[in-house]
């Protein structure tokens, strides 16, 4: 006869549990109890969106710092960095004339094929100071001008501009500072290189620091606004006086 449904068998033999076994039944019964699902604190909107704001603010500060140009590597300017071929006699220069390149970007290189596009002989600066586009931020790059002692073209081309082209020595700060402050690595690379240069010079001082605005019968704003010629001036000064050298 089939086992009756409301009667549990013993599943080996077909016959009614024992005591034993129906105690281990009842007992070994595990009942799972549904728990109610843990709640995640509420946050307030406006907290969140302070939040929110934080995380961009980071994310804009770590951009920023990975954007920002690299120093030139190596400790101050020296002299044996930017010396002429010992064969090359030393021009008696007598002003160092400031200029910005009035782009965002800009090398040696760069000018001399917008110099030469002019009907130029080729770049019209000594030296060239990097702001990290592309050449390092601060590097000071020394044009063939100032290899082979040769007159600049960077004054102008009046005959009152002439002697700024015949005795000074073009200086560009790369850059464009009408707009942009001028930052304080390459405001350093440029102090330091008018040191040595009015070391090395005998004829060069600091009040012949000038800017290219300063130029006789030039009209033009260069370097901008954001070039403190004072100030230049002034580092200048103190510096060849913490280095021991000679104030002219």
């Amino acid at each position: 006869m089939p086992a009756r449904l409301d009667m549990p068998m013993d599943e080996s033999h077909g016959q009614e549990p024992s005591p034993t076994e129906e105690f281990r039944r009842k007992h070994s019964t595990v009942s799972l109890v549904a728990m109610p699902a843990h709640r995640a604190p509420r946050v307030d909107p406006s907290q969140r969106l302070l939040l929110f704001a934080a995380i961009g603010l980071l994310t804009c500060a770590l951009i920023w710092v990975a954007s920002r140009p690299h120093p030139a590597e190596g400790g101050p300017l020296e002299w044996s960095a930017i010396a002429p071929p010992e064969t090359t006699a030393l021009h008696p220069w007598r002003w160092l004339v400031i200029h910005h390149s009035a782009s965002r970007a800009g090398d040696a290189r760069t000018f001399d094929g917008e110099h030469l596009g002019r009907g130029w002989d080729g770049i019209g600066y000594h030296f060239v100071i990097g702001n990290g586009s592309p050449l390092p931020l601060g590097y000071v790059e020394a044009t063939y001008r100032w290899r082979l002692q040769s007159h600049g073209a960077h004054a102008g081309p009046g005959p009152e501009q002439a002697p700024y082209n015949q005795d000074g020595l073009g200086i560009c700060l790369v850059g464009n500072f009408a707009d942009a402050p001028l930052d304080p690595f390459q405001e350093r690379r440029l102090v330091e290189l008018c040191v040595q240069l009015i070391h090395h010079v005998p004829t060069l001082s600091v009040n012949h620091i000038i800017g290219h605005r300063d130029v006789p019968g030039k009209a033009t704003a260069c370097p901008g606004r954001n070039v403190d010629l004072e100030r230049i001036r002034f580092l200048v000064r103190e510096e060849l006086i913490r280095r021991g050298m000679t104030v002219r």
